[in-house]
This record gives structure tokens, C-alpha cells and sequence, in this order.
């Protein structure tokens, strides 16, 4: 449960709370599948949806702890499909970062394609603790027009802190404006977003 869907720094609930349930499994040593299920409100009139995700991806270590990884995700929106989308991913895995590009040819469905490339941090801080960032580029590689023709920009910087089965999370989410969908220019820029989860 998070206090806002976040989806690369741009509200996917309305500034409201909203669920999510996620299972997955590692297949292999280098093999992985997962899916996710969220509730959302998507498009000019905030349709609501549930975003259901479902990724699969392959991991080989390169040396020193790290690991290059290939993957894919796809996203489809019940009840309003013509969101959907698929990206490929790369990236670079390691202890405490990683960094991915991914590449979506029809990015939600609006026909733009898009590149976004990520870079994700955690330090921990104590046995149960540990600070995290991320930042994140959406790049308009084709199709777009207008607004959404500008590169995107996204931040987040949190605290969180693992409690048995329980992980909690603090964390300052913020985006620049215009950019490929999903922008929502009426929408919150930035937010601190408040998160529980419950591992089985």
C-alpha cells in the first residue's frame, strides 16, 4: 500500500492512496518472472483501472558482484487496454546500485516511442535501515508532438527500514513537467509518499 501510485515521478492514483499485490519467483540462478496487480486512474478524465504488470528477465554475473541483466515488462489496464504498452530492458546490477534502459515503441499506447533510463541507488544504515534514491530520464525517440515531444525528468529520495515481514517506506517523489505520456500537467509535480508492504 502506498500513500500515491507513483509511476516515474507522475501520480498514477490522484495524489490517493492505492494497493498493490505482486508475486514472484527466481526460476534459476539467472532466470526471474514476477506480476503486479494496481489500482489506477489513467488518462485526461481518470479512468479507473487496475494496472496489471507482468516482467520476466535473465541475469548473468560479469565479475565483482555484478551482474548485466535483459528483460521485458508488459502493462495492461482492465477495462481500458488502449493504455497497454511493452518495454525492453538492459541493465547493470550490483550491491547497493543498478541501472537500466528500457525501450517501449508505443509507449501507452499513444504511439511515441521512448526511451527511459534509470539509475537506482540504497546504502543501508543500520541492520534494519537504509536510505534509497533513484533518477530517471524519459526520452521521446518518435511519434510525439507538442509538450510531449520533451524529455522528462524524475527524482525520488526516501528512508526505509525492514521490520520482519514488514517494509516501510518514507520518500520525496518528484517530476519535471511536459514529456511523453503519462504526463499529467494538472496534476502534483512532487509528493512524499508513504509505503507499507507485507512479504509472505
Amino acid at each position: 500500500m502506498d500513500s500515491d501510485a507513483r509511476y516515474r515521478g507522475v501520480s498514477l492514483s490522484d495524489s490517493k492512496p492505492s494497493a498493490r499485490i505482486t508475486v514472484n519467483d527466481d526460476l534459476t540462478d539467472r532466470w526471474y518472472v514476477g506480476a503486479s496487480a494496481t489500482s489506477a486512474e489513467v488518462g485526461a478524465t481518470g479512468d479507473s483501472a487496475v494496472q496489471w504488470l507482468g516482467y520476466a528477465g535473465w541475469t548473468k554475473p560479469i565479475g565483482d558482484g555484478r551482474h548485466l541483466e535483459v528483460g521485458i515488462d508488459a502493462s495492461h489496464f482492465a477495462g481500458v487496454s488502449g493504455y497497454d504498452f511493452v518495454e525492453g530492458y538492459v541493465g547493470l546490477l550490483a550491491e547497493r546500485w543498478s541501472t537500466r534502459v528500457y525501450f517501449a515503441p508505443d509507449y501507452w499506447g499513444r504511439h511515441v516511442r521512448v526511451a527511459y533510463a534509470e539509475l537506482d541507488a540504497r546504502v543501508p544504515v543500520s541492520a534494519r535501515g537504509r536510505l534509497f534514491g533513484h533518477v530517471g530520464a524519459l526520452l521521446p525517440l518518435g511519434g510525439a508532438h507538442g509538450d510531449a515531444n520533451r524529455p522528462r525528468g524524475d527524482v525520488t529520495l526516501g528512508v526505509g527500514a525492514t521490520l520482519g515481514r514488514w517494509d516501510l517506506r518514507l520518500a520525496w517523489v518528484a517530476a519535471s513537467a511536459d514529456g511523453p505520456y503519462p504526463a499529467v500537467y494538472s496534476g502534483h509535480r512532487e509528493a512524499v509518499v508513504a509505503g507499507v508492504s507485507l512479504s509472505f
